[in-house]
């Protein structure tokens, strides 16, 4: 007893911190209760393997119901306040998101050519025939009205109604565009080499067909010197579907043959590889069904979920094999007890293991968010498929198989000595004064770079940067105002009493000292960084004056009067459609849009901007009684970010907890428990400081590779620690340095085959993705240093064979 209490606190205690009731049972725990599957399979395993397979393919109906979903607004919660401001904004106004056709010319004259100019008008007639595009759903030049009149009637012509073909006649065009002001930046670039045409997508989760309908008129419509460009975040949406596709027709085939050549190297059999291959297809079939029964589409987040899968869904299976192979080398004539002791070993850390990897991706159902909550459910319910999978079918098929197919070539009787990596790792071991300092020394130097870690995201960072989208958006955010629109919405608290009226209309905007705090904002926005342009009520009606005057100068007097707004409006409805007011203004005249559009919108500098046009719109509207909010894409995700990094980040505290609590109970051990996640949870917070270091931000994908991490890093120490609780319970002599030779090379193969499947990521055609793979391998690779040589180095060196021959007496008297 008090030699038991003197290891307890000592050094030793670190590598042994099982009670000592449960180390003379080793079959008691998890061990007795799970321990029957294996049973049961081994005794009938054509029947095990049967089940397996039919019970994976039950549900394969499903997969001919799957659809893919890449409507951004579902990576945000419905009942999100500025989801609900968003949603109401865009049916008060009317607001859509648009795809724009841009026709790019290099004629000499730029767009200002017959040629060009009937490829725009072609182009919107022919969006105005698809299916579901509403009549007033088109702008371009070929639907806006000028100032002109057809001959003979009050009837205003369209810029390209009738088309100009001379010379003279497609200069006057040039001119009544210019003068009407608002077009330059919107429907013409700012260096008349291009022209747009805009195209409202109606309402709906997924739009893909009718993108894909555009992009084909887009490209029918092209010629010698004219180029057409589509952009806009719905065909961002679609794109990055089709790139999601495309990334799993290649990088899955990619995992598959690297984690077969992984395990085949490991256990120098195609007989391994093979098993795994089969588990891997079971479960990918058994899990996507899953979820075409459930109806639940194919998601940005669940993308990835085939990866996942491949890479962590086979962990357990290096460990079956290695531990199978070295029992075989050791006792090869009798193969089937060397499965049984396997097993028997086994069951306890696969089912933790199996349990805290489950844990850890259901810890993503925390989130609000119905994509990231189907992440959660399916991949948790793949990782229970795989531990099943792995304590049943693959014992039956390990027994079906002859031993020779698995016995590592080569291997006489008795097993060979410790490999050159378990040498290595036990040297480390042995060196803890030498070891310890420096991952402390290292762990402080990298969590500092916490400090530096920020949020940041941009939807243009989801390609690549050579990808044609990602450079046909760049030349649009040059040539016009931005292809990121920020909605500000400026509202008037109060009912109608006291608002100005005149004609047909009341409201606070009829106030001349009102329009002009409208028109200050404008301006003020407009010299803000970032910003390309920006449209208002404000710059609306003086465009629409214009139309209506000779000189400027009159225009801006027009408007200093409560009638001359008035008139204004009335002129608006009549020139322009009232369904293009009802855009910009409310028919009460108490609600209004500001447009402002941005060459780029990423977290932070959009934050700033935010900030900024609050501070404008104090200054400006505020003494008027006007205050502001944000709408549209931009400021939808602006809410959306930080939000999903906050629900990542919850997951890495719900995955710590849940990991922490499944080792103690089934364990029966605070201290195994704590051990286990140290290693891991020490490597999240290096990746982090090195995401600090580098300047890598941390946005929606990076944020995933915590729980991942945590999720199959302790698996490792988990390995680990119930071979140094076995070999102290039978009383082997140096412990550690055994369990490192028994289970270190196991743990690194384990390592490298997620690592890797996960690093096949990194070849992505969606860089977001890209990241992820790295910071998961690298997340890996650090929390299987920090098992394999920190774990053995806070033991400390341990006794030698006295001591060892001893505790192996007692052993054997408490098993007696």
């Amino acid at each position: 007893m008090h030699e038991g209490r003197r290891r307890a606190l000592g050094p030793g205690a670190l590598a042994d911190p099982v009670p000592e009731r449960a180390r003379a049972v080793p079959g008691t725990g998890v061990n007795r209760f799970v321990g029957a599957l294996p049973r049961f399979a081994l005794r009938r395993p054509r029947a095990t393997l049967v089940a397996g397979v039919l019970f994976a393919l039950a549900p394969a109906a499903g997969l001919l119901r799957l659809r893919l979903e890449t409507d951004g607004h579902t990576l945000v919660p419905p009942d999100d306040p500025a989801i609900r401001f968003d949603a109401r904004i865009r049916r008060q106004f009317g607001i859509t998101d648009p795809v724009v056709l841009v026709v790019r010319t290099t004629h000499p004259k730029g767009i200002w050519n017959e040629a060009t100019l009937r490829r725009v008008r072609e182009l919107s007639e022919a969006a105005l025939r698809l299916e579901g595009i509403a009549p007033t759903a088109v702008t371009s030049l070929a639907t806006e009205v000028s100032f002109r009149t057809h001959p003979g009637t009050f009837d205003f012509k369209r810029f390209l109604d009738p088309l100009p073909r001379t010379a003279e006649e497609l200069e006057g065009v040039r001119r009544d565009v210019e003068w009407t002001g608002i077009l330059k930046g919107t429907l013409v670039s700012t260096d008349g080499s291009a022209a747009a045409v805009l195209v409202g997508m109606p309402g709906g989760r997924d739009r893909t067909a009718l993108v894909r309908r555009l992009e084909e008129l887009g490209h029918g419509a092209r010629s010698d010197t004219d180029d057409v460009l589509v952009v806009g975040a719905p065909v961002a949406e679609a794109t990055l579907g089709t790139h999601l596709l495309q990334d799993l027709a290649g990088l899955l085939p990619a995992a598959l043959t690297v984690l077969f050549c992984v395990i085949w190297v490991g256990c120098r059999r195609a007989a391994g590889g093979l098993i795994a291959l089969l588990e891997v297809g079971s479960a990918l079939v058994w899990t996507f069904g899953l979820m075409g029964l459930a109806g639940v589409p194919v998601y940005l987040t669940t993308a990835v979920l085939p990866v996942i899968l491949t890479a962590v869904g086979l962990t357990d299976e290096v460990h079956v094999f290695w531990h199978y192979q070295r029992h075989l080398d050791l006792d090869p004539d009798r193969p089937r007890q060397a499965l049984d002791r396997t097993l028997a070993e086994l069951v306890g850390p696969v089912t933790l293991t199996g349990l805290t990897t489950f844990f850890a991706f259901l810890s993503f159902s925390a989130s609000p968010i119905a994509p990231v909550q189907a992440f959660s459910l399916f991949t948790s319910l793949g990782m229970l498929f795989c531990m099943l999978w792995s304590l049943t079918v693959v014992p039956a098929t390990l027994a079906l198989l002859p031993a020779r197919w698995m016995r590592r070539p080569g291997a006489g009787a008795g097993g060979g000595g410790p490999g050159r990596v378990a040498r290595a790792l036990t040297a480390l071991a042995q060196r803890p004064r030498v070891v310890l300092p420096v991952l402390i020394g290292f762990s402080l130097v990298a969590l500092w770079g916490l400090r530096r870690l920020e949020v940041q995201d941009s939807w243009i960072e989801g390609f690549a940067p050579g990808s044609r989208f990602r450079r046909d958006t760049a030349f649009v955010n040059r040539s016009f105002f931005g292809t990121h629109l920020l909605v500000a919405h400026v509202g008037f608290a109060g009912g109608a009493g006291g608002a100005p009226a005149a004609g047909a209309w009341t409201g606070p905007l009829l106030a001349p000292s009102v329009l002009q705090a409208v028109a200050r904002f404008e301006d003020a926005a407009r010299s803000l960084p970032g910003v390309g342009g920006v449209l208002g009520p404000w710059s609306h009606l003086l465009a629409v004056t214009a139309m209506s005057v000779t000189f400027p100068d009159r225009a801006r007097a027009e408007l200093a009067t409560e009638g001359g707004i008035a008139k204004t409006l009335t002129r608006f409805d009549a020139l322009r459609g009232a369904h293009r007011r009802r855009e910009v203004i409310s028919d009460d005249l108490r609600e209004w849009l500001v447009t402002v559009f941005l060459k780029d919108a990423n977290f932070r500098d959009t934050a700033r901007l935010m900030d900024a046009l609050r501070a404008a719109a104090l200054e400006h509207l505020g003494g008027a009684g006007g205050g502001v909010a944000f709408a549209g894409d931009v400021g939808v995700s602006q809410a959306m970010i930080p939000a999903i990094v906050r629900t990542q980040v919850t997951s890495l505290l719900l995955t710590l907890g849940a990991a922490f609590v499944v080792v103690a109970l089934l364990g029966r051990s605070l201290g195994r428990a704590a051990l286990s996640v140290l290693p891991a949870a020490l490597a999240v917070g290096w990746v982090f400081g090195a995401m600090g270091w580098t300047g890598m931000p941390l946005g929606v994908a990076t944020s995933m590779f915590c729980a991942i991490t945590l999720g199959v890093g302790v698996d490792f120490a988990i390995h680990l620690l119930d071979r140094v609780r076995r070999l102290r319970a039978e009383g082997a002599a140096r412990p550690v340095a055994r369990a490192l030779e028994e289970a270190g090379p196991a743990i690194v193969g384990d390592t490298l085959a997620v690592a890797l499947g996960f690093g096949v990521l990194a070849f992505s055609r969606v860089p977001a993705n890209g990241r992820l793979g790295l910071l998961v391998a690298g997340a890996l690779l650090s929390s299987c240093l920090l098992t394999l040589v920190g774990l053995p180095a806070l033991a400390g060196k341990e006794s030698g064979p006295r001591e060892a021959a001893g505790r192996s007496e007692q052993a054997k008297k408490r098993a007696s």
